[in-house]
Order: C-alpha cells, then structure tokens, then sequence
C-alpha cells in the first residue's frame, strides 16, 4: 500500500514511459522526483536538467539505478515524516526495511549494469549511483557509510579516463542534439565540488582532489572574467573564489608562521592574487546591490544574493587572518576586528531576510538547495582570536534558522559547539584505519568553505 500522506504528494507526468515496479515502487520514485533538485541541488544552471530529466531518464534505463533512487525517495519521505534518525543502531521500521531491501537491490545490481557498457556509461552510471548512495545514507543518518560513497565519487571524478575528460574539455563535441554528456558531467564536478569542500568540516586531514585540481588551472589569474552582472554571475564568481581560497589554505597549512616559506615569491604571489580577486568581486557586489534592479529581484535572489555577500566575507577574512610571518600574533588590529563585526552584521541580515514574512511560501527549484551559510559562519568564526566576536559568530552557526541541506541539522551542529571544538557528546564514529577520505579528526579543520 502506498503511504497514507501520498496524497500530499502528486505523482508529476513521467518523461518517458512510468518505471517498471510495484505500486510503493513507483509512489517512492516519484518521491524521489518531486524533491531531489531541491533536496539535494546546488545552485546551477543545470540543476533542474539533471535531477528531473537527466537522472530520471537513467532510472527508467538502468535497473540499479532505479532500485538506488527508489530508496532516495523513501528515505527522504520518511525523514520528512519521521524526523532525523537519532539512533542508527535501533531496530529499522518497516520503511526502514524497504529502504534497505531497494538499497541492497541496487547495490547488487550495479556490477551487473556496469558490465558491457563503453567507459562513459559506466563512469555515469557509477557516479551518478555514489549520489544518491550518499543521500540515503544521510538521510539514515550514518555519517560514516555516507562519507564514505562520497569519498568513492570523488576519487572517480579526480581521476576521469580520458574518454570522460574528453567530454569536459570538448564541449562542443559532446553538446550536439539530444546529446547532453557535456552537461551532465559539468554538474556532477560542481556538485562534488562542493561536496568535497564540505567534508572538510567532519573529517581530518583530507585532500580536496578536486578543489586542488581546479586550483591549479587558475592560481595565478586574479580576474573575475566579465562583468558581473546577475546573481547567477556572482555566485558563480563567489563559489570559485571560496573554492580557490579553501586550495590555498590546505596547500599552505603547513607553513603557518614559517618565515622562509613566506619569504618565497610564489607563495606571496598566490596570495596576493587571491586578495585581488577577493577586491574585484567586493565591488562588483557593492555595484550589483545598488542597481535599481535590485529592488526587483524574487526573494530567493535576494537570499543567494545575501548568501554569496556573507561567503565572500568569510573567505576573504579567512585569508586574512592566515598566520604570515609579518602578522603579529595575539589581539587583532582595530581594522580586523570592524572587518569581523561588518561580518556579523551581515550574517544577522540574511538571518532577518530568511526568517520575514516573505520567505515563509517559497516554493519550486532552489528553495532549499546548498546556500553554505551555516559552515561560512562556522569557519569563519573559528578563525577569529578575539574571543567575543567568535563567540558571537558560533552562536549565530548554531541557532541558524533554516536547514540548508542534507549536510546540515542537529547531527552536523552538534559537532562543535561555540568555542569551536567537537562536542564531547557527539556519539563516536569510528571508520576504516588508514581511509584517508573518511579519518576523522578529534577536532575540525581550521578551515572550511
């Protein structure tokens, strides 16, 4: 039978002929359907292209693939319904026991679906399959297993054979008709990306692949490209410079305080590009909001918008309090500290906007996708040595109103509590020795976008 609270979810128009299954089967994957690029999604261009048509069409092609997003969809409903898991060892209910039956028929089932098929179906089909692993297991609430289909997604995407990366470096050649590989795999490298990014908060010592990758391409070019002139622009714009940011933050961890790594001219160089792209990006904001047009803007614009102003914030402070040879140590500078309290005013405005009136409706795509803003505030504020301020910046990650995505809710924010240290009792989690993708650290990073 299908669950009494279906009829608060409409099952939409199918793309292609209904999967195959049962009748719970289908309910669940239309679940599935109805929430992922909202659930899931990050702010892109093709968001909606790839979880309501391009993931469906897998699905209704792939056996394991349907059996993997079948799951998806019944775990999120029954998160919706039931609430956070809050003990991952308890006997599992009846849609628990589903969950895992569609699981386990998917995890099966992909060995056989990845057999015969050229390289870039198979890097699709496995990929795409690491996704929604990873959301069920979220959803579950076991860190460890979902930390861990990431960290496999991750590797496959840093290391692409050649027939995949062709598909990145020739878009033209694979963006023709029907054809839209070029499309899919773009997405998947900005989803990872950012999910990568974000496993630095909950795991050790762990090297972001492909954050350092892109790194690499564009470490010495402090431009923003063309003018910013939409919040899609400057998202765009903010989301490479953090990601670049956070690279060169791990790159250099090693070298805090050291006099003869610093004295270098590369290092140097790098860092001041940075800083210069963190300028370039400040006025195209402060130009960008006092457009006219910014009166205009569909409040979830505002909300990006605001979002991006405070990650911008963020990064650019985090570079700033690296610990330069030539910085000194202890209380911070008067400058520094107005540049940490322009931070919390900026935060507490956002946190205004998205507790208004006018945000209590919002509805369709991106309404809940990836705004970044509790880690932002967290990393942000770690990093801060004036003790007030910090805790005035952890506090506000702590009580932050809105759910940003799978990552966040009590299980993340639970792990540090406002001295910026992991909470003692948050229940261990104990992984595989010698994973470097899923170690986790006594304490979190000092860094993290």
């Amino acid at each position: 039978m299908v669950p009494a609270t279906s009829s608060a979810l409409s099952i939409p128009r199918p793309l292609l002929a209904d999967i195959s299954g049962t009748e719970i089967e289908r309910f669940y994957f239309h679940c599935f359907r109805a929430v992922a690029g909202e659930a899931v999604g990050i702010r892109h261009k093709y968001n909606s292209l790839f979880w309501k048509e391009s993931v469906p069409q897998y699905c209704y092609a792939v056996e394991s693939m349907k059996h993997a997003f079948i799951a998806f969809g019944a775990a999120y409903h029954n998160f919706q319904t039931t609430g956070e898991r809050v003990d991952p060892t308890a006997p599992p209910s009846k849609t628990e026991r589903f969950i895992i039956q569609q699981y386990s028929l998917a995890m099966r089932g992909l060995a056989r679906d990845t057999q015969q098929v050229d390289v870039r179906r198979r890097y699709g089909i496995t990929l795409i399959s690491c996704l929604a692993f990873f959301c069920i297991e979220m959803l579950r609430n076991d860190w460890k297993a979902a930390l861990t289909h990431l960290s496999n997604g991750l590797q496959l995407m840093a290391n692409l054979p050649e027939e995949v990366s062709d598909v990145l470096q020739n878009p033209e050649k694979w963006d023709q008709g029907s054809n839209n590989s070029h499309v899919r795999v773009l997405y998947m490298l900005r989803l990872l990306s950012r999910w990568e990014v974000a496993m630095r908060l909950v795991t050790g010592d762990f090297r972001p692949r492909l954050t350092l990758q892109t790194y690499e391409a564009r470490k010495l070019d402090a431009s923003v490209g063309t003018k910013l002139s939409s919040v899609e622009d400057i998202y765009e714009a903010v989301d490479s410079y953090c990601q670049d940011a956070s690279a060169f933050t791990w790159l250099t961890r090693g070298h805090h305080g050291d006099t003869h790594f610093w004295a270098q001219h590369y290092p140097k160089l790098q860092h001041s590009v940075l800083m210069e792209r963190s300028r370039l990006i400040g006025n195209n904001i402060s130009l960008y909001q006092s457009n006219p047009d910014m009166k205009s803007l569909e409040i979830q614009d505002v909300i990006f918008f605001n979002a991006c102003r405070l990650r911008h914030k963020g990064a650019t402070l985090i570079l700033k309090m690296l610990p330069l040879p030539e910085k000194p140590d202890g209380s911070l500078e008067l400058e520094e500290m107005a540049q940490f309290e322009d931070f919390i005013r900026a935060a507490i405005s956002l946190r205004d906007i998205l507790t208004g009136s006018a945000t209590e409706k919002l509805t369709g795509d991106n309404a809940n996708v990836d705004l970044a803003v509790v880690p932002t505030l967290y990393v942000t504020g770690n990093s801060c040595r004036e003790e007030g301020l910090r805790k005035k910046i952890l506090s506000l990650a702590m009580e932050w109103p809105r759910r940003e995505n799978l990552w966040d809710g009590p299980a993340l924010r639970h792990m540090f509590d406002i001295n910026g240290i992991r909470s003692s009792e948050v229940r261990k989690l104990v992984t595989e020795s010698g994973s470097e993708t899923v170690q986790w650290s006594g304490c979190p990073p000092g860094i993290w976008f």
